[in-house]
């Protein structure tokens, strides 16, 4: 259950960032910190199911990793990797912006 879970929160992360680069066209979005231009509904409701989905698998799975809690913040991670790369895609795709 817990590898659902997992795979869940990596999918929702996902589509929550391909759904913010769909309202975001040609835009470069914040990688770290910041929110786009246009957020959608939809996509905050994604990323608040792949948290979830995300400290609750990492819990569930921590048990059969080992007692480590480092190891929960690594599978966080590796379930928000998609939504980077989608994003990091995304803000290569489009030219940057000069600094005035």
């Amino acid at each position: 259950m817990s590898i659902v879970l997992f795979v869940l929160a990596a999918c929702a992360a996902a589509a929550s960032e391909v759904l913010s680069t769909r309202a975001n066209p040609g835009v470069r979005l914040p990688v770290w910190l910041g929110r786009p231009p246009r957020y959608p509904t939809a996509a905050r409701v994604l990323r608040g199911l792949a948290v979830g989905s995300a400290v609750l698998s990492a819990i569930s799975l921590d048990g059969h990793i080992g007692s480590a809690s480092w190891w929960g913040v690594l599978l966080v991670f590796v379930a928000f990797l998609p939504a980077l790369l989608v994003r990091l895609l995304q803000n290569s795709r489009v030219p940057s912006q000069p600094v005035h």
